[in-house]
């Protein structure tokens, strides 16, 4: 005989078919989507550590760049600045004591005596025929260098003695006729020595090669 189905075990069948048919396939979708943003969370954690990894990277590479950059900057500075202090030196002190000192030398009446014999001499000595004309300049005394001067070489001059010049100091000869100036003037001599000293007094007072 069959069993008299009450209100109550109605309601509970209902219930059941709600659960099964509703509720289940809810919480499947629910566990679906929850494992989906799971995974979808990871991924986006995943991905912003390896832009930031490579940020950071970026970032190092950046420092290390601008760092790089800084350093040959201000290597650049500091070799520019000892550079003008290089030449300051020797251009306020070194130059000018150089010419203080061989202009001294060069108002010497002996001196320019025997720088002239001497280049008289070594024209002669290469065989250079031509008339020649000695100046020294109006610091000195014309008549006092022309006493010392050997015979030979006041011969030699066309003039018969030493022409005053325009310099400062030492003295020029010319060679007529073959337009030469042999300039050993205060101020060629200056420069002269200068070019040739300029990179011993440089490695002495600085240490390094000019």
């Amino acid at each position: 005989m069959k069993a008299v189905e009450t209100g109550k075990d109605k309601v509970k069948k209902i219930c059941e078919v709600l659960r099964r048919e509703t509720l289940e396939p809810a919480e499947h979708e629910a566990a679906s989507l929850l494992e989906k943003a799971r995974k979808e969370a990871a991924s986006i954690i995943k991905e912003a550590e390896r832009q930031g990894e490579n940020i950071k990277k970026k970032a190092q590479e950046e420092a290390e760049m601008l760092r790089i950059r800084t350093h040959s900057t201000l290597q650049q500075a500091c070799k520019q600045s000892l550079e003008t202090l290089r030449q300051t030196i020797i251009d306020k002190l070194f130059q000018p004591e150089l010419a203080k000192t061989l202009g001294k030398v060069l108002h010497t009446d002996k001196v320019l005596a025997n720088l002239i014999e001497a280049v008289v001499k070594g024209i002669e000595k290469e065989g250079i025929e031509c008339d020649l004309q000695a100046y020294i300049s109006s610091a000195v005394s014309a008549r006092d260098i022309n006493e010392l001067l050997a015979p030979q070489v006041i011969k030699r001059l066309r003039e018969k003695g030493v022409l005053v010049g325009t310099f400062a100091g030492g003295i020029q000869v010319k060679l007529v006729g073959e337009n030469l100036m042999i300039d050993l003037s205060e101020e060629a001599l200056t420069e002269l020595l200068c070019s040739y000293v300029r990179k011993d007094f440089r490695e002495m007072f600085f240490s390094v090669n000019a």
